[in-house]
């Protein structure tokens, strides 16, 4: 079983390297995925690309970004 909810903090700008821990936390059945830090938006635009692919099996799954919080506010936010 997956998590359901996941607050990703970054450290780093989007890099392509990135992508299988991110199809993982979808295969996983992951429902909620916040994502703060740095370029969270990009972060945020990727997973849904990802979740969405080539329409043939689509993740169900909210992405939220927040790139002017603070992590403390977005775990909260996640709750």
């Amino acid at each position: 079983m997956g998590y359901r909810k996941v607050v990703l903090v970054t450290n780093s700008s989007y890099s392509p390297d990135a992508d299988d821990l991110l199809i993982s936390l979808l295969g996983n059945g992951t429902k909620l995925i916040c994502i703060v830090g740095i370029d969270s938006a990009i972060w945020e635009e990727v997973l849904d690309e990802l979740a969405v692919g080539d329409g043939s099996h689509v993740y169900s799954v909210t992405t939220t970004s927040h790139p002017d919080e603070l992590e403390s506010e977005v775990i909260d936010f996640a709750e």
